[in-house]
């Protein structure tokens, strides 16, 4: 401890207040891991396109997180394709470039099994509904 000079009380050392700083930020954390439900969360959920139809572009992030460490795979149902795969892990992140015409679901399962453990889905929606009648390139006034 160090005396100050104006009023003679001890004051912490630099080392004992990092040394604390540390200890709140590594409880702060474990307490919100501890909190965090489990489950594959997907950001953003919405992808929009201009006209129906039209493909829409757009970078999403996944999360997931289960209480267990085990094997899980990011799967997309709609093309049956493994997107990732992590191997003795809890939670892990992929980050995915989707394009697509339409809503999309993705599920964290065990690798090799057909274990469902949870499910997201990117939902495409678009400004504006394509007509149903086509654009004639005539026009009669």
């Amino acid at each position: 401890m160090i005396l100050t000079k104006q009023n003679k009380k001890p004051m912490p050392s630099l080392c004992y207040l990092i040394l604390m700083a540390l200890t709140l930020t590594h409880y702060a954390h474990s307490a919100e891991t501890e909190s965090l439900p489990e489950g594959l969360f997907v950001k953003p959920e919405r992808c929009v396109a201009l006209r129906q139809g039209q493909i829409c572009y757009q970078e999403v992030t996944f999360n997931w997180w289960q209480l267990q460490k085990g094997n899980y795979c990011l799967f997309n149902l709609s093309t049956k394709q493994t997107l990732k795969c992590w191997k003795n892990s809890n939670q892990g992140i992929f980050h995915l470039d989707f394009q697509s015409t339409q809503s999309t679901d993705f599920i964290l399962r065990a690798q090799d099994q057909d274990i469902e453990f949870s499910k997201a889905r990117i939902t495409v929606s678009w400004v504006f509904k394509s007509s149903k009648r086509p654009k004639s390139s005539w026009k009669l006034f």
